[in-house]
């Protein structure tokens, strides 16, 4: 399994709620179904960082799923005014080395799915900084 996490930090510090409102509207209606298209596509999540930042995470079961899925994501971002108001994104690829999911498509597991990308993005926030502080050798 291969994972993209975008970063979206706004210049001016805060996310507009109505953007955020529309931009999910618009990724709902017209980015999901698109990437939902892409060979090994796995899942797609995106964040609100307590209004300060937007993060999304792009999972495909193959390198190849992953590397369409970015296509993907970033033909959108050009024609997307309103991604622009968000800032070019911090992008980082991963491979992920091991995972755990419920059994079975419950609501339960729907929100254990949402648990784990809110994880992720609260893991993403603390380690910038200590990644940050860590001085070159």
């Amino acid at each position: 399994m291969f994972v993209t996490i975008r970063r979206y930090s706004p210049e001016n510090g805060a996310v507009n709620k109505a953007s955020l409102d529309l931009l999910k509207r618009q990724i709902e209606e017209q980015f999901l179904p698109v990437i939902k298209a892409v060979p090994g596509f796995h899942a797609y999540y995106m964040l609100s960082v307590a209004n300060r930042e937007v993060i999304t995470l792009s999972f495909c079961r193959t390198e190849q799923g992953l590397a369409e899925s970015n296509r993907c994501a970033l033909e959108y971002t050009r024609r997307n005014p309103l991604v622009y108001e968000l800032g070019q994104p911090d992008v980082t690829e991963c491979q992920v080395l091991t995972s755990a999911q419920s059994s079975g498509e419950s609501e339960e597991g729907s929100h254990s799915a949402e648990a784990m990308a809110a994880a992720i993005s609260l893991w993403l926030e603390e380690s910038r900084g200590i990644l940050l502080s860590i001085p070159e050798p």
